[in-house]
């Protein structure tokens, strides 16, 4: 909770530039002040609420459960209520890549047997923003019976996530991307921030205290962070909410050379299917 409120609190600091450099600070001072609070409000709800019941159902019952229940529903909810409440256009490629995405991902975020030791990377944050969280070892909930509790925050994370992408397709009005986003993503740093501090204050300071650790939560936040979720909020507005919540769920596919390259990581068989689930899948949508 503490590197996603750093990092997302870092991105905000860069918004202003960015809206001026844009030329659409015209667009905030000329909205209703209803639509500024509305876009306000779905950043609240996506970032600051959603991520941190996200984080909460992760260390509950575990990221094998808490990814592809999350992420259907995210995506299932945010097709549609694109399609049904916001007159967003349908095509049967629209959940058939759905499904091949969904399918995709999983293999590639999820361990297979015997491959539960490994580093694994679960997106976080509403998925257009390719926020990347590890999963806390040791963390799920353990004990006999159904983890109530769990399964509802996983069904709330979900809920919340595509509430806010459609709430800010809805509301933006004559807003434009740049606009939207440069209120918006300081809305959600502002919540996140908030629980971090009322949950886990002496947690806050322990980045600071490492310049590389910080310099890297810096960095995260501006290239990762302001531009991710700006793009998000351009997706939103230009492609509408449907599409985006399927297309934005390939961010561990995206990541994925990186990892290789980088982080040393396997490339393996099952990897390998996922990713062409994936591309399958993308193509159905955007045809």
């Amino acid at each position: 909770m503490v590197l996603s409120a750093l990092r997302l609190g870092f991105g905000a600091l860069l918004m202003p530039f960015v809206l001026w450099a844009s030329g659409q600070a015209g667009d905030i001072a000329d909205a209703p002040g209803w639509t500024l609070a509305q876009v306000i409000l779905s950043g609240f709800i996506g970032y600051g609420i959603g991520d941190t019941f996200y984080i909460l159902a992760l260390k509950r019952v575990g990221m094998q459960r808490t990814f592809p229940v999350t992420m259907a529903l995210f995506i299932a909810m945010t097709v549609v209520g694109g399609v049904v409440l916001l007159d967003e256009p349908f095509a049967w490629g629209l959940p058939a890549g759905a499904v091949l995405i969904g399918a995709g991902i999983y293999l590639i975020v999820i361990p297979g047997a015997g491959a539960v030791g490994e580093a694994v990377q679960v997106p976080i944050s509403e998925p257009g923003a390719a926020a990347l969280a590890p999963l806390p070892t040791g963390s799920a909930h353990v004990g006999g019976g159904i983890d109530m509790m769990g399964y509802g925050l996983l069904l709330l994370v979900g809920v919340l996530w595509a509430a806010a992408t459609l709430w800010l397709a809805a509301a933006k009005g004559d807003l434009g991307a740049v606009a939207a986003g440069a209120i918006r993503t300081p809305a959600g740093a502002v919540a996140l921030l908030g629980f971090a501090l009322a949950i886990q204050p002496h947690e806050l300071k322990r980045p600071f205290l490492n310049r590389n650790h910080i310099l890297a939560i810096v960095a995260a936040g501006i290239v990762g962070t302001a531009f991710g979720s700006l793009m998000y909020v351009y997706a939103v507005v230009t492609a509408g909410a449907a599409k985006t919540a399927v297309l934005s769920a390939t961010s561990p596919l995206l990541a994925l050379p990186l990892s290789i390259v980088f982080l040393k990581e396997r490339f393996t068989r099952r990897i390998g299917v996922g990713t062409v689930l994936c591309v399958a899948g993308i193509v159905l949508v955007v045809l």
